[in-house]
């Protein structure tokens, strides 16, 4: 049974939604012609995805991740990929642009992350279904094996707590690659990066108790592609962001919860700007007065992403082109 990923896996206390797709992706939201009309998100084993029409890649994949109830899967078994029927062949990218190339079939949910249960048994039918081609996107070689590999590494050796929400997904620009092997073949759009969220109940006096989050944004640049080694070099901490960030690169609207545990909030504070520089910025442009008290009230924080100018969103659009 594909269970799929469970809101209240944190504890009733703690329910974190998926996120939902905002105006600018709603119409790209593949109705997966396998599951009844209105059901648009695709149930897998401790996992669940929703996938894009235009890119026939997952736009994220969200998974309950359980580290004391890791199982050891075989070598041989748990690692067989496939194509998912109820989302059609047609509306995925299969193994031909991965044969041969210097392209990965890089996991969004890693199959390591999923290999839980109670028994053997349960976590190779897990791991197996991790390989569904719906849960890949084109990660280079040097870039799956090095760079992106210091997050995955981060989840499967975490110490804050046992059980984990890791959500997963690719992030596309109007400066993306495309990638075809054949006159006439559908062209494969590759990520500019990709960005990880890991949310969790803290259990430490020293971390706080109640629920935290991290945020993460990879890029999918030049250097992560030429340098194999680029990850001795990697800071998880200089690797972090808002959620705020995530969600004004993706279009995707996420669950409060993931905004409020974030230690960094929407504004970075005052500290950022030397004293005199912020006081000339506040007399020159009035209108920053309204910033200026949100960088010191939570309240204003929450205000002021609720209340995002519609205009300025449509600006981010026309400069991102998430579509």
């Amino acid at each position: 049974m594909r269970n799929g990923y469970q809101v209240d896996f944190l504890g009733s206390g703690h329910k974190i939604e998926l996120p939902q797709p905002g105006l600018a992706v709603q119409a790209d939201i593949l109705q997966p012609p396998g599951l009844p009309e209105g059901e648009l998100v695709i149930p897998y084993i401790n996992y669940s995805l929703i996938m894009s029409r235009s890119t026939k890649q997952a736009l994220y994949s969200a998974a309950n991740v359980n580290l004391s109830k890791m199982q050891k899967v075989p070598s041989k078994k748990g690692r067989n990929w496939f194509v998912d029927g109820r989302v059609g062949a047609s509306n995925q990218i299969p193994n031909y642009p991965y044969v041969g190339t210097q392209w990965d079939r890089g996991h969004l949910t890693r199959r390591t992350a999923v290999t839980w249960g109670d028994d053997s048994d349960y976590a190779t039918r897990a791991s197996n279904d991790s390989c569904a081609y719906t849960n890949a996107c084109m990660q280079h070689k040097n870039f799956n094996e090095d760079d992106w590999r210091a997050i995955e590494l981060l989840v499967s050796s975490f110490t804050s707590a046992d059980k984990l929400n890791v959500m997963t997904g690719p992030i596309f620009t109007r400066a993306d690659r495309y990638y075809t092997r054949e006159f006439e073949d559908f062209p494969v759009r590759i990520p500019a990066a990709f960005w990880k969220i890991v949310t969790y109940v803290g259990e430490s006096e020293d971390e706080g108790m109640g629920l935290r989050t991290q945020a993460y944004i990879f890029f999918q640049d030049l250097p992560s592609i030429k340098d194999p080694k680029g990850r001795a070099r990697i800071r998880l901490k200089d690797m972090q962001v808002t959620t705020t960030e995530i969600s004004l690169w993706t279009g995707l609207e996420f669950d409060s919860a993931l905004f409020e545990s974030n230690p960094l909030k929407f504004y970075s504070g005052p500290e950022v700007i030397p004293i005199k520089e912020r006081n000339a910025l506040l007399k020159k442009h009035a209108n920053l007065l309204e910033l200026d008290a949100g960088i010191t009230s939570d309240i204003s924080v929450r205000e002021a992403r609720e209340k995002f100018p519609l205009e300025d969103f449509y600006e981010i659009i026309s400069e991102v082109g998430w579509v």
